[in-house]
């Protein structure tokens, strides 16, 4: 009731996420949307981020409840993180906060933020690599 009445839409499910990377503009058809994996990296009152895994790319999707809006805005092919059969992501965690952090993906120069409490008993990192191990490698 409170996003209604502020003009902001509710998040979005996990499933919505999902599809949302179909509308990316290398997006393939051949990428298994049916098998792909979301991970919920950032949550504030009005944006949540989401990293989502295929067997093709790793796709960085924002949803902004205050600006209704669902999207992928960036994607990583596995061309570009598989190296020599081996998953070469080099994350590097960052404090910025009491609430969130930082992630640096190897030679990116932009960085994405997480928040603490979503990642209370594992790292960030190590969940991505093990996913991006599931999707690109153990295939």
């Amino acid at each position: 009731m409170l996003n209604f009445l502020l003009g902001r839409s509710s998040f979005k499910k996990k499933g919505q996420v999902i599809d949302s990377i179909r509308s990316f503009e290398r997006f393939d058809d051949r990428e298994n949307v049916d098998e792909a994996d979301a991970l919920l990296i950032f949550k504030s009152d009005t944006q949540q981020c989401w990293l989502v895994f295929t067997n093709q790319r790793m796709y960085f999707v924002i949803d902004d409840s205050e600006q209704s809006i669902l999207k992928p805005l960036w994607a990583r092919d596995k061309e570009n993180i598989v190296v020599d059969g081996r998953v070469n992501l080099h994350i590097k965690e960052e404090r910025q906060s009491k609430e969130t952090g930082k992630l640096y993906f190897g030679k990116m120069n932009n960085s994405i933020l997480y928040t603490y409490s979503l990642f209370s008993n594992s790292s960030p990192a190590g969940i991505i690599l093990a996913l991006a191990n599931k999707h690109f490698i153990d295939q």
